[in-house]
């Protein structure tokens, strides 16, 4: 289980969410999101897909996906979380198959 307690406290407490997603020609493509919308069992993520043009090709492309979450309440906490990204209905599901600490 990658989304332990403590990296899922500091999911609901972050004020934005940075997403990267990488393009078929190995670019960087990095936009904010303002919550996550569900959790779900597996690890899974899922974000609400507002225009995101760009990310939705890049997450055809080739899947790859990082996602930053941090907070400064309670104290700074923050963690990347790499993984696999599809594109279902109106939906950003987010596999997280790892996570490193940041603060």
């Amino acid at each position: 289980m990658v989304l332990n307690e403590e990296i899922k406290d500091v999911i609901s407490k972050a004020p934005f969410i940075p997403l990267v997603t990488v393009s078929a020609q190995g670019e960087p493509h990095l936009i904010v999101v303002g919550k996550v919308a569900e959790t779900r069992e597996g690890d899974v993520l899922c974000f609400g897909i507002h225009k995101m043009e760009v990310t939705q090709q890049n997450i055809k492309n080739n899947g790859k996906m990082q996602v930053l979450i941090a907070t400064m309440e309670g104290g700074p906490k923050g963690f990347r979380l790499e993984g696999t990204a599809s594109i279902v209905g109106k939906l950003v599901l987010f596999k997280a198959e790892k996570a490193e600490a940041l603060l």
